[in-house]
This record gives structure tokens, C-alpha cells and sequence, in this order.
């Protein structure tokens, strides 16, 4: 796996939901914008790697991954190693297609795996000469940037006769073009979308919302314990949550416990304060978009602490906070400056969530250039931070992995 960088992009279900990932395969920093997805053997070796390495639930959790192919792909018997319950094979736009690549198509599926036709621009070339292979696809992923909208109200009818297919919009920019293709018939969306803020003025906090963030300042502040009890008796789900989580076998506590301040004592200030924070993400997003927003979150905060601990190690704890509640705005919809008003935050978080300045915004900028594919963004960044594609590579990694195993443990229903 030396020098490939394997990212991950969120495909989303009607329900706003995670249903897969798309797994992006990079060259190293002489190419970090060129896809290796020009050789599918290649990718095809790198997924393989990647499975026996640290496997499949470290990048997807229980997700579907999405993996690119083409005509090359059954050239190897690599293949075979590829878990068909686990993966979607995306046939890719310039595949040679032959009658020996539809009867491969043909004999894995049924098998047992899936299909995909990627980046279907809806023309009449493209639409014939993928024809064969049709019925024996699942998805068919459009790409909005090929295809204007006009286009695809006049030509989705095309799949009609093809029940079995799903549509998934591909370059999802913003929550309406997410509302105006589900509309059509789309069944699933691919890209950030859900992280870009809506309009601003026409959100408030809700009141428990506001007591938690009191809460946070009272614990920035160094409040007494008995201040922060009579606080959070104000927000019985969050106790009763605090509680299951404090039993967890990531927190392993094994005395009884006898009061709230017993369970806050038990806990500690930051891991509390911490707490609260993922509690605002799956409380206040409510059930549209919650899972992959915090998931972001998660991801985020455990990146940057990463980065943190092979950078400026004294930066870890505020580097993970600068993570979590960077998508504080998308999840309020307020602006970040008015949502962090009254928490008394550190001045290089507020530098960095706010100013988009100093140390921890390098480290954030570097995070989202990830999410984003802005892989031309990564080199300069990587040079600031002293970081390396392998160091990079390993933690983003290991960074997918907690927030899958942290998510499923204690938000997933």
C-alpha cells in the first residue's frame, strides 16, 4: 500500500442515512489528484491489501463500499478475495464493453454480487453501449455535472424497465439539489452535501440545547460540581445517556453509581464535556443527516488528534474539540461565531473555527481536504504539519475505524 492513499466518500439513502462509501484510491504527492482507477488491477491490489491489512469494517463499518472496475478487472484472480456481500463493483464509463465482459458481469452476479454503472452522462452513445449490461446492474450513479437537470427529467424514464435498478446522483453539491432528486425518483445521493450550512436566519436553539452549551461554559469556566448537577438536571435524556455510556466497555466503571455527581466525578471534566458535545450532534441534527454528521464529527476530532499527537503533542485535546465542533454551524445553522458565543473556548479553537487561522486550522483544513477529494490541497499542507502520504494514510485509517466502532457503540439504534 506504500505510497497510495485510499479515502472514502459518503453515499446517502432517502432517510439521510449512510448506506455505503466510495473508496478513493490516490497516488502519492507527485499525483494525489490522478485516481489510480486508469489500472482497476492495480486497485483491485491495493483493496486487497488494504482487506487483509486492517480489513473491511475499519473503512466501512457496516456499510457497503463502492470500488471502481473495469474491463481489466477480471484479468486477476484477485477478485475472488473481494467480499461480494460487502462490495459494490462500479463498472466505470470507458470500460471496453464486449460480450466476454457481460459474461463476466453475468457469472458474478450471480454469485452473489452487485453492480454499478459509474458516471452515466444519459447520451445516446453511452446509454447503447452500456444497453447489455443493464440488467444485471443494481445502481446506476448520474453524474450531475455531465447532465443537466433539464436532461435528466427527460431521459430518466429510460430506466423504467429496469425495476431493478436504483438511481444515485452523483456530485450532490446541496441539501436542494438532494430534495429536487429524491423528488425525481433518486434513491440514493453521493458527496458532503449535508456539511454545507443552510440558510442562517431562520434557526434558533432549543432551549435544552442552550442549557448544554451553559453547561460547557460552566466546565470551561472550572465551575463547582454541585453548579454543573443542578445544570444538567435540566436535561434528563442526556443523564439517562451519560449514565449507559459511563457502563460501556469503553469506560468499564464497576461501582455502583450512586448520584450524578458520582457519575460526572467518575468521568472527569473534559471526557464530560466531550460527551455533551456528541450529544448535541445526535439530539439537535434530529434524524435526517445525523448519522453521517457525526460521523464527520467524529472523524474529524479523532484525525486531528492524531495529527496532534505526530505534530504538537501539548495540542491533542484541543485539536480533537477543534474536530468535533467544527460542523457546529451545520448542526445549528447558525454562524459558527453566534454558536460558540457563549462557550469559553480556548483562543486558538475560536482562532480556527472562526478566523480560519493559525495551527489547528491547518490540521482542520487538512481534515476536510480529505473529506472532499481536494487531494491538490494535501501536499502543502502535509509540508506544514511534517507529515508524510504513510503517516497520513495510517491515520486516517485508524481515524475511520474509531468513529465507525465509537458511532456503533453508542449512537447507532
Amino acid at each position: 500500500m506504500h505510497n497510495i492513499f485510499i479515502g472514502r466518500q459518503p453515499i446517502i439513502d432517502l432517510n439521510g442515512h449512510i448506506y455505503g462509501y466510495e473508496l478513493l484510491f490516490r497516488q502519492s504527492l507527485d499525483n494525489y489528484a490522478a485516481p489510480i482507477s486508469c489500472n482497476t488491477q492495480a486497485t483491485c491490489r491495493v483493496l486487497v491489501n488494504a482487506l487483509n491489512n486492517f480489513g473491511s469494517r475499519k473503512l466501512l463499518g457496516k456499510h457497503f463500499g463502492f470500488i471502481n472496475i473495469d474491463h481489466t478487472f477480471f484479468n486477476t484472480p484477485l477478485f475472488n478475495a473481494i467480499p461480494a456481500e460487502k462490495f459494490v463493483l462500479e463498472i466505470l464509463e470507458n470500460t471496453f464493453v464486449d460480450d466476454s465482459f457481460i459474461s463476466n458481469v453475468k457469472n458474478l452476479k450471480d454469485q452473489g454480487y452487485s453492480f454499478a454503472l459509474d458516471d452515466m452522462d444519459l447520451s445516446e452513445e453511452m446509454f447503447e453501449r452500456f444497453e447489455p449490461l443493464l440488467e444485471y446492474l443494481s445502481y446506476v450513479k448520474i453524474d450531475l455535472f455531465s447532465a443537466s437537470k433539464e436532461k435528466i427529467v427527460k431521459k430518466i424514464n429510460l430506466f423504467e424497465p429496469y425495476k431493478k435498478i436504483k438511481l444515485l446522483a452523483e456530485k450532490v453539491e446541496t441539501i436542494e439539489d438532494y430534495e429536487y432528486y429524491k423528488k425525481l425518483g433518486f434513491a440514493y445521493f453521493q458527496g458532503y452535501f449535508y456539511e454545507k450550512p443552510t440558510v442562517f436566519s431562520q434557526k434558533k436553539f432549543d432551549p435544552s440545547h442552550r442549557v448544554l452549551l451553559e453547561v460547557i461554559a460552566l466546565i470551561d469556566a472550572n465551575a463547582d460540581i454541585k453548579e454543573l448537577e443542578g445544570k444538567l438536571l435540566n436535561c434528563p435524556n442526556l443523564i439517562i445517556n451519560l449514565l449507559k455510556y459511563i457502563n460501556s466497555v469503553e469506560i468499564g466503571v464497576r461501582e455502583p453509581i450512586s448520584s450524578l455527581r458520582h457519575a460526572m466525578s467518575l468521568l472527569g471534566r473534559q471526557s464530560l464535556k466531550q460527551w455533551i458535545l456528541l450529544f448535541l450532534y445526535a439530539d439537535a441534527t434530529g434524524p435526517m443527516f445525523s448519522e453521517p454528521i457525526l460521523l464527520s464529527a467524529l472523524f474529524r476530532g479523532k484525525m486531528m488528534s492524531c495529527i496532534a499527537s505526530c505534530t504538537t503533542s501539548s495540542m491533542q485535546d484541543e485539536a480533537f474539540l477543534t474536530g468535533l465542533i467544527s460542523l457546529f454551524d451545520v448542526m445549528f445553522g447558525m454562524p459558527m461565531k453566534e454558536v460558540l458565543s457563549g462557550i469559553n473556548l480556548d483562543d486558538s479553537i475560536l482562532s480556527a473555527l472562526i478566523d480560519n487561522d493559525g495551527r489547528l486550522w491547518e490540521m482542520l483544513s487538512l481534515v476536510i481536504s480529505i473529506e472532499e477529494e481536494k487531494f491538490s490541497n494535501l501536499q502543502e499542507s502535509m509540508t506544514k504539519l511534517g507529515l508524510d502520504e504513510d503517516k497520513l494514510n495510517a491515520m486516517a485509517t485508524e481515524s475511520y475505524n474509531w468513529s465507525n466502532d465509537f458511532y456503533e457503540e453508542h449512537f447507532a439504534e
